[in-house]
């Protein structure tokens, strides 16, 4: 006890008549480099984890303040008055202020016509005729003002139409309006993700199929040629009646669904079926021997199925398909 007080008077008397009354300039200089050189963090707090408690004892309070002043001194000193006249050259004067007017600050962009939430932006298709990039067989197709590339890869291509609605599953699993295509869609298994045995893969196998599908409401199959593809063109939408079966489908939440295609390409995995209020245009088409193609007119939430198909139809009626 005695001697810690001993301590404590000669730091005392240190700071009062043997400390500099002045922080070399060498120290400010210095302090003044290793501020601007020391990155600024935030302070991150994990969850479940402790902030650890530093108890200093008197000594160190002590040496702790002493560090403070002559960091700080040297700090305040670096922005206050420059020295006397002889005790060093003056500080460099700061230029004068503008008396012009200030300028304005600058326009932020116009809103974008990109999909309202909040989600990368997709802008859209210039007018006129387009090909798919990744998507086989090579699709070509033609647009007005309005649509947007969303996807386009080995199996599966997307049209989102910026104007049409969308539906979210109770998961949160989003879907909107616009026209989707397929490569060699299957009929899908209600109990697995693997394929309904016993059903083919050209476009009458499957449109037959989903024609007699006890848990759709569907219209005949209507032949069709599409870009010189001949198939078949159906409208799907669920019944309100409690399903027929059970179904996978299931999983995301929402109780009226139906599965109803995947992929036969390992390298182009995909899933289709309708849920909720879903009305879908569904087009089956032969696109070369072997090679099947889906194409469907998507309408999410079953608004405004007549307007969507308006709209969609004459971009499907102008698909023509490569290898």
């Amino acid at each position: 006890m005695t001697g810690q007080r001993d301590l404590d008077a000669r730091l005392q008397r240190f700071l009062l008549e043997e400390a500099p009354q002045r922080v070399p300039e060498r120290l400010i200089a210095a302090t003044r480099e290793e501020v601007a050189g020391t990155s600024q963090r935030r302070l991150g707090v994990q969850f479940g984890g402790r902030l650890s408690n530093v108890v200093l004892t008197p000594v160190g309070a002590v040496a702790a303040a002493l560090a403070v002043l002559v960091v700080g001194s040297a700090l305040i000193l670096s922005n206050g008055p420059g020295p006397g006249p002889g005790s060093g050259p003056s500080p460099v004067a700061s230029a004068p202020s503008s008396t012009g007017p200030s300028p304005s600050p600058s326009r932020l962009p116009s809103p974008s016509a990109c999909p309202r939430e909040k989600q990368p932006c997709v802008p859209e298709l210039e007018p006129g005729t387009h090909s798919t990039a990744a998507f086989l067989p090579t699709v070509t197709y033609t647009v007005p003002a309005g649509w947007m590339n969303t996807e386009d890869n080995r199996g599966q291509f997307d049209l989102r139409y910026a104007a049409g609605e969308q539906y979210t599953y109770p998961d949160g699993l989003t879907f909107h309006d616009g026209i989707s295509i397929f490569r060699r869609p299957v009929a899908q298994s209600a109990t697995s993700d693997g394929p309904l045995k016993g059903i083919g893969t050209t476009a009458n196998d499957l449109s037959r199929w989903l024609a007699g599908h006890s848990d759709l409401v569907a219209s005949a199959a209507a032949p069709i040629t599409i870009g010189g593809a001949p198939g078949y063109r159906l409208t799907l939408r669920l019944p309100n009646a409690p399903r027929a079966s059970p179904d996978h489908c299931t999983e995301h939440g929402e109780p009226r669904c139906t599965s109803l295609f995947i992929s036969s390409d390992p390298a182009a995995t995909y899933g289709f079926g309708l849920v909720g209020p879903e009305v879908a245009v569904v087009y089956l088409l032969d696109v070369a021997p072997g090679e099947t193609v889906m194409v469907v007119i998507d309408d999410t939430d079953g608004v405004d199925q007549a307007g969507l198909e308006a709209a969609a139809r004459p971009v499907v009626e102008s698909l023509s398909f490569s290898p």
